[in-house]
């Protein structure tokens, strides 16, 4: 029997056909966990880290009421019950005043969050899996997408059976992702993140099922085909704004603000982002409110990004990728993330 900190509930019936009510009635972080064929393997999926992505979990909810049978034993962990239930459900990423949860997996794990991402981190080493799998939402619309920390060929193989491109990042924010660089005893298990579209769309939610059926499903995740047109992007760029800068978005440009994005610059999350791409409004200081750092902290913002006649362009081609029409997720982390082609 494994012993974690958190709660298990171990192969439960779906006593609530509304998701929220479901979640309530766990009463906080819990993990619900399947009984497999063969019970010495594990594998994990974590979902609701951020309680306004909620595609996970709520996928979660429609498959358990399918009374499913997986092959291994599989620990599903809903995390931020409290952030996911603080009115209006599933619009807040944290619960207010606390910190991001997905940036206190890395000590010192103070304050609330912090003490939870300690627990999880524990209970992820004494489930000893196979894999882990992290369900997000992006914080626009958009495509889904994988995100590791290494460039991995097995984790190119998992990544390619959810979606079409994988995100090798070097960036250290604290997110879960990053345990094995930090807990030398999971430094051999492959950890995953999916950001598995907009909260909003049912495509999400599409994909988020299918990660609870096909690790349900497969027998050796070794044998494991690769996806032959996956696009492996490298060390992107993390665009913010400089501390004090204000930003907004609209249909046009909004008078004091330093930075006004377009309304829907979230479009761009799709493809190929052009030269000649209209990405918004800069105020009276131009590009000197924003940034564009590399995991080492070197701005290449002009070397991405330029001012034309007040407005903002890119500098190059380049892939765009989880840009926010958020207003306080701009503020408190990022505007998009790039790689310049």
């Amino acid at each position: 029997m494994v012993t974690t900190r958190l709660p298990v509930l171990r192969d439960p019936p779906v006593d609530h056909d509304d998701v929220g009510t479901w979640v309530a009635s766990l009463g906080g972080p819990t993990w619900i966990v399947l009984s497999g064929d063969d019970a010495r393997r594990c594998r994990v999926v974590t979902t609701l880290l951020h309680g306004n992505e909620p595609s996970g979990v709520m996928a979660l909810h429609r498959w358990l009421a399918t009374q499913p049978r997986p092959r291994t034993r599989l620990a599903v962990l809903v995390a931020n019950v409290g952030a996911a239930l603080t009115p209006p459900h599933f619009t807040h990423r944290s619960v207010p005043g606390e910190r991001d949860l997905n940036r206190c997996f890395r000590p010192p794990h103070a304050g609330v969050s912090g003490v939870l991402a300690a627990a999880i981190a524990e209970d992820i080493q004494a489930w000893a899996p196979e894999c882990v799998i992290d369900m997000h939402n992006t914080s626009g619309n958009g495509p889904s997408f994988a995100v590791a920390t290494v460039r991995d060929p097995f984790l190119e193989r998992l990544a390619g059976q959810f979606c079409d491109r994988l995100i090798v990042t070097d960036f250290r924010l604290g997110s879960l992702m990053e345990l094995p660089l930090v807990v030398p005893a999971l430094a051999p298990c492959p950890m995953l993140t999916l950001e598995c579209g907009g909260a909003l769309q049912p495509a999400a939610r599409e994909v988020a099922g299918t990660v609870f059926r096909r690790l349900a499903e497969w027998s050796d995740l070794t044998a494991l085909e690769p996806h032959p047109d996956l696009d492996v992007l490298v060390h992107p760029l993390r665009v913010e704004l400089r501390p004090g800068a204000s930003i907004a978005y609209a249909r046009e440009p909004q008078p004091g603000v330093d930075v006004t994005l377009w309304a829907r610059i979230d479009e761009h999350n799709r493809g190929l982002t052009l030269p000649d791409t209209f990405l918004g409004w800069l105020g009276e200081e131009g590009l000197a409110c924003l940034q564009a750092c590399d995991a080492r902290g070197q701005d290449h913002l002009h070397e991405l990004l330029c001012e034309r006649q007040g407005r903002l362009y890119p500098r190059c081609p380049m892939r765009l990728f989880m840009a926010t029409t958020n207003v306080e997720i701009a503020r408190s982390d990022c505007l998009f993330y790039s790689v310049p082609l």
